[in-house]
């Protein structure tokens, strides 16, 4: 009889320790991944801080020396092209010209001293705009930048004109999220944008009269290869059309 009781306390615990490793190993297996997602993630924290600190190539850009001054006055192109209703085209170089010409930029706050704007330049590609912004930060070149498109859209209680903080999306099976611009050579989503805005801000600011005669009294838009043509004059519309985007 004793016997028999010994025999079942055997393989009562011979049971208990086979739960016992079984559980250890999950335990173990657990920690593994949860030790190889933790790495995974470091990594591409890494990679991200990585291409968000390479400043992205600009050298495509036009008119970045600037050291040379626009053969036009842009302010004053646009005023004769609204006041004679005639359309007109920028080239990329007048643009960038112009912004080494007119913007003075500092950087403030906690910055200040060991980070400098060095310039503001514009790229332009097929119906979109890249507005890059260039920085000196403790002997480093970094870069921001927003993207811009236009649309257009007349119907019959007149012409809209709507300026969309991105280009396109991210990804183009998903509707969402929108590619805002890049830090560095990082694109990133459209909602990032809220970081940089008040540079951008400023920038508009201290632009405020030619985007007013560029796009508040210009009704017709549309961006090319390295240039972009403005019309004031109202496109002609059939009676009874349907709202058109242009």
């Amino acid at each position: 009889m004793a016997k028999q009781d010994i025999d079942s306390d055997s393989k009562k615990n011979g049971k208990a320790d086979g739960k016992k490793e079984v559980i250890v190993e999950k335990i173990s297996f657990i920690g593994k991944v949860m030790r190889l997602l933790i790495f995974a993630v470091c990594l591409g924290f890494i990679a991200v801080m990585y291409y968000m600190a390479q400043p992205q190539d600009v050298t495509d850009i036009d008119g970045r020396d600037p050291s040379v001054s626009p053969p036009r006055d842009l302010q004053e192109v646009l005023t004769k092209a609204v006041e004679g209703s005639y359309s007109v085209m920028i080239t990329e170089a007048e643009i960038n010209q112009m912004l080494h010409r007119k913007l003075v930029a500092r950087q403030g706050g906690l910055l200040e001293g060991n980070a400098v704007i060095k310039s503001v330049l514009v790229r332009l590609k097929p119906d979109i705009a890249e507005v890059i912004l260039v920085r000196d930060v403790f002997g480093r070149e970094v870069t921001v930048s927003m993207y811009l498109q236009i649309e257009q859209v007349e119907s019959q209680s007149g012409i809209s004109t709507q300026i969309h903080l991105h280009g396109a999306d991210l990804q183009s099976t998903s509707p969402m999220p929108k590619k805002g611009g890049r830090f560095g050579q990082l694109t990133i989503p459209q909602g990032f944008l809220v970081v940089v805005m008040p540079d951008f801000i400023k920038i508009a600011d201290a632009l405020s009269t030619e985007i007013e005669l560029g796009f508040t009294k210009m009704t017709r838009f549309k961006i090319d290869e390295k240039r972009i043509t403005l019309d004031p004059n109202r496109p002609t519309r059939h009676v009874g059309a349907e709202d058109t985007p242009f």
